[in-house]
């Protein structure tokens, strides 16, 4: 979410000046405020189809994030040509204005049982025990948030990471919002050692992956590395837990299912930590690719995804990145 919505031409005079800052923060608040209310008060499909409208219609005016999603889709699809990749961010800004309008109901869809379909691919085993812990990974993909819902109708406690606002009474309402997800948010940074306790309580824990991460490391990603965090991978290793992807499939409106594929398992042959963190990463990525081209339109890629092109050339990749190293940390 951005930092300024009605402020953004004031952000940087906002970030000098805390008074202001403050001040828009208030105006923000009251504008969301009051656009959750409007979507509450109708119908889920309803306020689902006018979030896709908002988005169809604002979306494309907000130029440098359609050229984010613009130049992640040309990577994502070559073969896509300028008229076709026009379409898709145009459906994408649709879908991820849905994804605005069913935020506040998200109460109904873990109350509806019709809402959320649940296929689970992995062994029976892995959900037998709810207090057998596992490491659950997603994308950016239909509606993401609707996992949790899944996780409530299965009796499943878990700790969710989650990218907070910089505004504390945006990231308020939001919180309140997800109550119905039944889990326990905590910010994604410095997350590592509350992950490590929630595991070592017999909590679940969950993540979204997709994005670059800037002390990761790099992973093949649509043909090119992406620098991704080995946290999710590494937390599975050093607790014997299952690393899951788990797949949110918009079926039809504000319709879901979600699908909990097999684990991932590192390469027999692997031996170092790193190493085998990495291929469990890449199989996860190789996961998202699949699902992502089966629905291009569902992806809500926001963020630069890979490295600038410069002259032609790729920028050269941090190799030095690093995620925090869990083994340093007491259970």
């Amino acid at each position: 979410m951005a930092e300024f919505i009605l402020g953004s031409p004031l952000r940087g005079f906002a970030r000098r000046h805390e008074r202001v800052r403050k001040l828009l923060w208030r105006l923000d608040f009251a504008l969301l405020w009051l656009i959750e209310k409007l979507l509450l008060a109708l119908p889920v499909d309803t306020a689902s189809r006018m979030g896709e409208l908002i988005g169809r219609l604002i979306g494309p005016i907000m130029r440098k994030k359609s050229a984010i999603f613009r130049r992640n889709f040309a990577i994502a699809f070559p073969e896509l040509d300028d008229a076709a990749l026009d379409t898709l961010v145009r459906n994408a800004w649709g879908r991820a204005g849905r994804v605005l309008g069913e935020y506040p109901h998200l109460h109904t869809f873990f109350a509806d049982p019709g809402r959320v379909q649940i296929e689970i691919k992995a062994p029976a085993a892995v959900f037998a025990d709810p207090g057998n812990a596992c490491v659950m990974v997603s994308a950016h993909l239909g509606n993401w948030e609707i996992i949790g819902s899944a996780l409530a109708k299965l009796g499943i406690p878990n700790t969710s990471l989650y990218s907070p606002p910089s505004n504390p009474l945006l990231d308020k309402m939001l919180q309140d919002s997800r109550t119905a997800l039944n889990c326990h948010l905590i910010p994604r940074d410095n997350s590592a050692r509350t992950l490590m306790r929630a595991l070592h309580r017999g909590r679940s824990v969950g993540a979204i992956m997709d994005r670059r991460i800037d002390e990761g490391h790099p992973v093949r990603f649509f043909g090119q590395h992406k620098l991704s965090t080995l946290m999710p991978a590494k937390l599975a290793l050093k607790f014997n837990a299952e690393l899951l992807p788990v797949e949110v499939q918009r079926l039809h409106g504000a319709h879901y299912k979600v699908i909990f594929h097999p684990p991932v398992q590192p390469a027999p042959s692997l031996t170092d930590e790193t190493e085998r963190a990495i291929d469990m990463t890449q199989q996860i990525h190789d996961h998202f690719e699949a699902w992502i081209r089966d629905n291009p339109q569902d992806w809500f890629c926001s963020k630069r995804m890979w490295p600038k092109v410069k002259t032609g050339k790729i920028e050269p990749l941090k190799e030095n990145g690093h995620d925090a190293d869990i083994n340093s940390y007491a259970a």
